[in-house]
């Protein structure tokens, strides 16, 4: 998985570029403020991938810390943050273990990331852990290979794909340098339902208040992303260690 997203770095780092210039830092920064803690300050980004997160909270006044198992996402990140003058503390990875002591964080960001892992619970619980008292993880993902399990959504998401394609010319595709493509259905949570699975889990975990948005695509997604991804929108869920 490092390897895979080190090769399509250059092109997500693209992506984010563009999202750094929109309406999407207003959206997130709203959205992110009205979700964290009281009196939050130190934030982990989890999977960083070109700091997106990372940046848009340090411009709010928090102190960053991302972390990523792929060294071509923080190089990226690295350019990205560095552009903007954003003193973020970057880290290279194993989110499965992660090398901070019990209670560091005052909240946990993660986006489109938990879709990619091998042992969720795993993770679930190292984010519990390194959570402080009252500090709350905020995680946003989608159902992004559902259609791998659904003939009539497969069909709906691919006509999608062809529009966009028609009315952008371009359907943000990955990079055509990967060498080392994964199988997403090996993967535990790509025909998962989601958020369903991760509120229970997380509560099974000992999160409290633990609650999700089924759809945050009109807040967050512009016209293209609502038409290529509508099949598969963005929740958020967030939940507070008690």
């Amino acid at each position: 998985m490092a390897r895979y997203w080190s090769q399509d770095a250059e092109n997500y780092g693209n992506i984010i570029e563009g999202e750094l210039s929109s309406f999407r830092v207003g959206a997130w920064q709203r959205l992110l403020k009205e979700k964290m803690p009281a009196g939050a300050k130190k934030i982990l980004d989890l999977g960083c991938g070109p700091g997106f997160f990372s940046i848009i909270l340090y411009k709010l006044g928090y102190d960053v810390t991302a972390v990523d198992c792929s060294e071509g996402m923080l190089e990226q990140a690295r350019t990205m943050t560095g552009k903007v003058g954003a003193k973020v503390t970057l880290q290279q990875m194993d989110i499965n273990h992660l090398a901070f002591e019990d209670g560091t964080f005052d909240a946990i960001v993660s986006r489109n990331v938990t879709w990619t892992l091998s042992d969720p619970w795993l993770v679930y619980g190292e984010c519990l852990r390194v959570l402080r008292t009252g500090g709350r993880f905020l995680l946003f993902d989608a159902n992004w290979h559902m259609p791998l399990y659904d003939e009539q959504m497969a069909d709906r998401a691919e006509k999608r794909r062809l529009e966009c394609l028609e009315r952008y010319g371009d359907a943000l595709e990955s990079s055509d340098d990967i060498t080392e493509p994964f199988d997403p259905m090996s993967l535990p949570l790509s025909g998962t339902k989601r958020p369903y699975w991760d509120v229970e889990l997380l509560r099974s975990l000992g999160f409290g208040e633990v609650h999700s948005d089924f759809d945050l695509t009109d807040k967050l997604w512009d016209d293209k992303e609502r038409l290529l991804y509508g099949e598969t929108p963005m929740f958020g869920v967030f939940a507070t260690k008690f």
